[in-house]
């Protein structure tokens, strides 16, 4: 069936297991949620690719269906663990929505148009937010926010959180003054050329902290006494 992905159960789990999938071409993953029984299963890594996708393009939310089940559930994509140096998939994390409980999650902010301030005035666009915090009904579910840069023609101009359009339904944890993107100045050659002078230092002016150990003068009564040989 189209956009509903199958899950086949494990019934063995750990890392022996999860390890045992791997070599097999399967990742491991679980399906958990608010008063749900957590379920293991085993995916291949290529429907991961095509969640991912359908995760991305829509609300954000899935359907899956358990071999052997009729009716599917709806998911969202809670995590998503790769090898930190062949970058593979090695987990994922699904979790069950209600429709009747809100959600928290995140959307991503896409950045659009075209803001004068950098077109014209050389300006830097700085993002101070990629992801927006947002709560919801499942119903009401996005996967992202767009964020229009048009109305940056100054480096005064900023958006803020209030500025930005949520469906209805969807309300963020952060403040509506919040302030999402600017534009900053480029610097000056003299800035530049600030930055890139070399710090000269004088070795001889380097204070060195610590107590100062006195060494003492040859032949003197200060100098260590080496012990007297033992006769046999």
């Amino acid at each position: 069936m189209a956009n509903i992905f199958e899950l086949k159960l494990r019934e063995d789990f750990g890392k022996v297991a999860a390890k045992r999938s791997r070599s097999n071409g399967l990742i491991p993953g679980v399906v958990y949620g608010d008063q749900i029984k957590s379920r293991h299963f085993a995916l291949d890594p290529r429907d991961i690719d095509k969640m991912k996708k359908a995760s991305q393009k829509g609300t954000g939310l899935l359907d899956v269906l358990f071999a052997g089940e009729k009716d599917p559930v709806k998911v969202v994509i809670q995590n998503i663990e790769t090898h930190s140096v062949k970058g593979v998939y090695e987990h994922i994390d699904l979790y069950q929505v209600r429709m009747d409980r809100e959600l928290n999650t995140e959307a991503a902010l896409e950045f659009s148009g075209s803001s004068k301030a950098v077109r014209d005035l050389g300006g830097i666009l700085v993002k101070q937010h990629d992801k927006l915090p947002i709560s919801c009904l499942p119903s009401a579910l996005i996967s992202h926010v767009e964020v229009n840069i048009d109305s940056l023609n100054t480096f005064e101009d900023v958006i803020r959180v209030k500025d930005l359009k949520l469906p209805e339904g969807v309300v963020t944890s952060l403040s509506a003054d919040e302030i999402v993107a600017a534009v900053t100045e480029p610097r000056s050659e003299a800035e530049l050329e600030e930055l890139n002078k070399e710090v000269e230092v004088d070795v001889d002016k380097i204070e060195v902290t610590g107590e100062k150990k006195e060494e003492p003068e040859e032949g003197s009564e200060a100098a260590e006494e080496k012990p007297e040989k033992k006769k046999e």
